[in-house]
């Protein structure tokens, strides 16, 4: 129940039972900009509804202020797919218990016999410590607690908690992992070689710090959790658990992902590590740029390749072309192209990735982005007046198409 709603709801009201304030509430803004509910006649200037007036509609409405409560949350874990996953992983974790150390709850290891090609230490393989990953979340916990709710209704929570704590943590099957159960002597000599003694991390996070991500889990494990594991237990080797969330998905920089390429040469994309393929019997090495001199400097530069140049040189593009996404269906008057709308264009300055000179902000740019600016000869789009109010309105024909298929359609 927005606050329009009940605008609109009083507006409909007075139009059919007050005809004294009708005058005053010809549309549902005169009603928010004019009424005054508990006067005979309406003031002019802006009034507003009090509480009490909206709370008395609110429940003849329908809706109650009460606590928030979650209510069922269905997260998919019964899904085909996901049965197959956890079976799949199951599996895996079987087959290496053969090679799993066991622990004892004070930390001691339990007697056991491995596998003949699993030794302390070997070129072969190793016995597996399983260390896992958790991580909890500690908030101010301010955010709103009631709300008006109506009847068999639930209440969405922002997504925003505002600022908090996140700590993330590494677990062995018999504590934390950390450093204390060595001796102090033992503590010292790592500390000095630049080992942590603890592999937890504790992030700050909100609107000016940023959020917990990928990459920031990834440097915990490279430079806290995997350095301590390797010197409380030389010579095992380590398989890390972790929650299959979206905050924990990082690629390389130079990764293979169609993702981050675009359709044509150069611009914003990074420039990926070499590909490959399969020709006939024949593996081939594909280099995914090419590199081009600048004129003006003598620079040898590396431009990365788009998706149309790879597949070209794999003589996998098609000759009528492709689009890298399928348009929203629209109907034959929207989709003819318009005369007046002017189609906007990057020059090849604009296009060049950025390197900044000096320490570059939103208030003061650096020398490099200064001359970019000036090469700059990009062409503006600009859409006239008619398409800007189809595009306001929606237009009701194009609604009513199926909409924009997708991977799986």
């Amino acid at each position: 129940m927005s606050s329009y709603k009940l605008v609109q709801f009083l507006h409909e009201y007075i139009q059919e039972n007050c005809p004294d304030i009708r005058d005053f509430c010809g549309s549902p803004e005169d009603v928010q900009d004019v009424i005054c509910l508990g006067r005979k006649k309406p003031r002019r200037k802006r009034a507003v509804i009090s509480s009490r007036t909206a709370r008395r509609w609110l429940n003849q409405l329908g809706f109650s202020w009460r606590d928030i409560r979650k209510g069922v949350f269905f997260d998919g874990h019964e899904r085909d797919d996901v049965v197959e996953y956890r079976r799949k992983f199951l599996e895996d974790v079987y087959d290496m218990l053969p090679y799993m150390v066991e622990f004892n709850a004070d930390g001691t290891m339990q007697p056991k016999e491995y596998p003949q090609d699993c030794c302390v230490g070997g070129p072969g393989r190793r016995p597996v410590i399983f260390i896992t990953h958790d991580e909890s979340i500690f908030s101010a916990n301010d955010g709103r607690h009631q709300a008006w709710i109506p009847e068999n209704g639930t209440f969405l929570r922002p997504k925003g908690k505002g600022k908090g704590i996140m700590v993330s943590d590494f677990l062995l099957p018999w504590s934390r992992l950390n450093l204390l159960s060595l001796p102090k002597e033992r503590q010292s000599e790592l500390a000095g070689a630049g080992v942590p003694l603890e592999a937890v991390e504790f992030f700050e996070y909100g609107k000016e710090e940023g959020h917990w991500d990928g990459q920031k889990l990834l440097e915990q494990v490279g430079k806290k959790a995997l350095p301590i594991a390797e010197a409380l237990y030389p010579g095992y080797q380590f398989v890390f658990f972790f929650d299959n969330a979206t905050s924990h998905s990082i690629y390389a920089e130079d990764a293979l992902r169609v993702a981050k390429m675009n359709k044509g040469e150069g611009g914003q994309q990074p420039l990926l590590r070499n590909g490959w393929y399969q020709n006939e019997t024949t593996l081939m090495t594909q280099e995914m740029f090419y590199r081009e001199e600048d004129s003006a400097t003598g620079v040898i530069k590396k431009i990365p390749k788009g998706i149309q140049k790879v597949l070209e040189e794999r003589e996998l593009w098609p000759n009528e072309g492709m689009i890298l996404e399928c348009p929203k269906p629209r109907c034959e008057s929207c989709s003819k192209k318009c005369k007046d709308c002017t189609k906007g264009t990057r020059c090849e300055s604009c296009k060049e990735r950025k390197v900044h000179s000096s320490s570059c902000t939103p208030k003061r740019s650096c020398d490099n982005c200064e001359r970019r600016k000036q090469r700059c000869r990009c062409v503006q789009k600009q859409i006239c007046a008619l398409c800007k109010r189809k595009r306001k309105e929606e237009c009701a024909q194009c609604q009513s198409l199926p909409p924009k298929c997708d991977s799986e359609s």
